[in-house]
C-alpha cells in the first residue's frame, strides 16, 4: 500500500465524505485483516475487531499527522484495538473463574484455520500462533512489515531493547519448534518469514 495513493482519499474523508472511506479501507484490508489473524488465536472475532479498527480510524483521522507514515499510524490503531479485545477475554476468562471453583470447567474452542496457502507458511504461522502475545507482536511486526527495532519498539511503547531481546527469545522458540541448530543468517525460519511480505 502507498500512502501517496491514500493522501487524496484521506482528505475527503476529512471532509465528510463517506465513499472515501470505502475506498481506504480497499487499500488496507488486506494487510490489516492478515494483521489481525495473525495477531489473535480466536479468529471469529476479527471482523468484529476489523469493524472496530475502521471504526477508530474514522473517529482519529483529523489528529493524524501526515508527517508520519499512514500505515505505521494505522498499526497504532489495530495494535490498541486487539489489546482492547485481549483486556475483554481476560475479563471473561475471571468471570469463568468462579465456575470453575465451583466444579464447571468452561469449553473454550480455539479455531486453528492456517493463513497461509503452502505447507512452509502453514509450518511458519504454526510456529508463530504457538509463540505467547508478547513475542507473536514483534516477529509480526519485523517480517510482515519489516519494521526496524526502532519502529517496533516505538509502535509497542517498549523500551528498544525489550523489542530486540523479544524477538531474538521469538525466534529461539521457533527454532527449537523446527528443531533446527543453524546459525540465524542461514536460518530457515528468518528466510521464509521474509515470505510473509508476500502475503
Amino acid at each position: 500500500m502507498n500512502d501517496q495513493a491514500l493522501e487524496p482519499w484521506l482528505d475527503r474523508l476529512i471532509a465528510g465524505d463517506q465513499e472515501a472511506l470505502e475506498v481506504i479501507y480497499q487499500l488496507t484490508r488486506k494487510k490489516v485483516y492478515g494483521t489481525v489473524t495473525l495477531l489473535i488465536r480466536d479468529k471469529e472475532d476479527v471482523n468484529d475487531i476489523v469493524s472496530e479498527i475502521y471504526y477508530q480510524l474514522w473517529r482519529s483521522l483529523p489528529s493524524y499527522d501526515r508527517k508520519r507514515p499512514f500505515q505505521f499510524w494505522l498499526n497504532g490503531i489495530v495494535i490498541r484495538q486487539v489489546n482492547n479485545w485481549r483486556r475483554q477475554i481476560w475479563r471473561r476468562f475471571r468471570l469463568h473463574e468462579r465456575s470453575y471453583r465451583l466444579g464447571v470447567e468452561p469449553h473454550v474452542e480455539i479455531p486453528d484455520e492456517a493463513l497461509m496457502k503452502t505447507e512452509s507458511h502453514r509450518e511458519i504461522q504454526e510456529a508463530i500462533n504457538q509463540l505467547p502475545y508478547k513475542l507473536r507482536t514483534v516477529i509480526i511486526y519485523r517480517y510482515y512489515y519489516d519494521y526496524s527495532y526502532d519502529q517496533i519498539a516505538e509502535l509497542l511503547q517498549i523500551p528498544l531493547g525489550t523489542a530486540k531481546s523479544r524477538l531474538h527469545l521469538a525466534l529461539g522458540k521457533m527454532r527449537k519448534g523446527f528443531n533446527t541448530k543453524q546459525d540465524e543468517e542461514n536460518d530457515p525460519i528468518c528466510l521464509n518469514t521474509e515470505k510473509l511480505n508476500n502475503h
